[in-house]
């Protein structure tokens, strides 16, 4: 069995005195796929924040450099970043002097390669706990096990939710036992 994804390669064309190692560029490719913060204290105290990037939300398998694998319900919102530059990561009230140009073309996805696009999807995805930021699947799990009060269990499902509801998800999850575990847990949370 083979799922529908568009393949989208896209290129930056920014101005002549831009290198490809200058913070802009960089800049550009956290916004799509957002990026993890490290900040270290003089105390020695660590801290991680993750930072959104348009396609955080989204299941995708990046088969290359400046190319993407993702659900076809998903391009809305990586082609709204190339035209506006709009995006979670950096609040960008102007664009900038860039353009991007995309090729886009449908693709048939094995499944295999999609379930494992979907868990590696489900393995970035945080939640704020009492404990910090922690993985949403095991949140999920531990409060199946051990509850929660109901405020949290709904915030909880609803970000589980935003999961199995995606096209992707549903075309596979029966398939892999991570997914179908994932999906238990969160009809349980719905009880």
């Amino acid at each position: 069995m083979s799922v529908r994804g568009y393949f989208v390669q896209y290129r930056f064309i920014l101005p002549e005195n831009t290198k490809h190692s200058s913070y802009t560029y960089q800049k550009l490719f956290r916004a799509i796929y957002g990026y993890t913060q490290a900040v270290y204290k003089s105390n020695g105290k660590n801290y991680h924040y993750h930072r959104e990037g348009v396609l955080s939300n989204i299941p995708y398998i990046r088969p290359g450099k400046n190319c993407v694998i993702i659900p076809p319900s998903s391009f809305q919102k990586l082609q709204s970043f190339f035209k506006t530059g709009q995006n979670p990561t950096h609040n960008w009230i102007v664009k900038g002097e860039w353009k991007c140009t995309y090729f886009l073309n449908e693709k048939d996805i094995s499944e295999k390669d999609i379930i494992k696009a979907v868990e590696d999807f489900i393995s970035r995805k945080y939640i704020e706990s009492n404990d910090g930021l922690v993985k949403l699947s095991s949140e999920l799990q531990r409060v199946v096990e051990k509850g929660a009060n109901e405020n949290y269990k709904k915030s909880l499902f609803l970000e589980a939710q935003q999961i199995v509801e995606n096209n992707w998800f549903k075309e596979v999850y029966q398939n892999s036992q991570n997914l179908t575990d994932f999906y238990q847990n969160f009809k349980s949370l719905k009880q």
